[in-house]
């Protein structure tokens, strides 16, 4: 029973360290990096620290943001994923929120996450404005079809068209036709 319980342990601790890995390159300079890292350790404090009712806030979402931002910056996108992703779970949310968690899915190419990140705030909401970040997701799935539908959703919504997204979709077409 006991080993069954360290490998339970182990094994979770090894799924969780490889979850949401995703770190990019980024060029800083050493001052520049441990003046983020200093950010980011005084960010956990302050968020630590954090009282509601002193606040007039449940969380401390400027905070939040900051830090998941500064973990970008480090190049560190599996974390700063993690800092939304938490708030999200612990049922809190906001457009900024999600629409910032759908960018960071994008960045590391999970394109099903940042593609419901982006229609949660279309349906929750009831905010529009996110139908071209959608169509985007869904351009770099390669989903033509729904990168269609939003994207003619989003030229009704707001009477524009857009020359970029009309030549990626047509690109995606195309592209069907040759597999074809």
């Amino acid at each position: 029973m006991r080993l069954a319980k360290l490998f339970i342990i182990g094994f979770s601790a090894l799924l969780l360290m490889g979850c949401n890995s995703y770190k990019v390159e980024v060029n800083l300079e050493k001052t520049k990096m441990q003046e983020i890292e200093n950010r980011i350790k005084d960010l956990k404090v302050a968020i630590g620290e954090f009282a509601p009712e002193e606040n007039g806030a449940e969380i401390p979402w400027v905070e939040i943001i900051d830090l998941s931002r500064a973990y970008e910056q480090l190049g560190e996108l599996g974390k700063a994923i993690d800092v939304y992703e938490d708030v999200v779970t612990d049922g809190y949310k906001t457009k900024a929120i999600l629409n910032n968690l759908g960018k960071l899915y994008e960045k590391t190419e999970q394109y099903d996450k940042a593609i419901e990140m982006y229609q949660r705030i279309n349906d929750e909401y009831f905010d529009h404005d996110y139908l071209y970040d959608i169509t985007w997701a869904y351009i770099h799935a390669g989903d033509r079809k729904n990168a269609e539908k939003y994207f003619n959703a989003w030229q009704l919504e707001f009477s524009k068209t857009d020359k970029q997204t009309q030549q990626a979709i047509k690109k995606l077409r195309e592209a069907e036709k040759t597999a074809k």
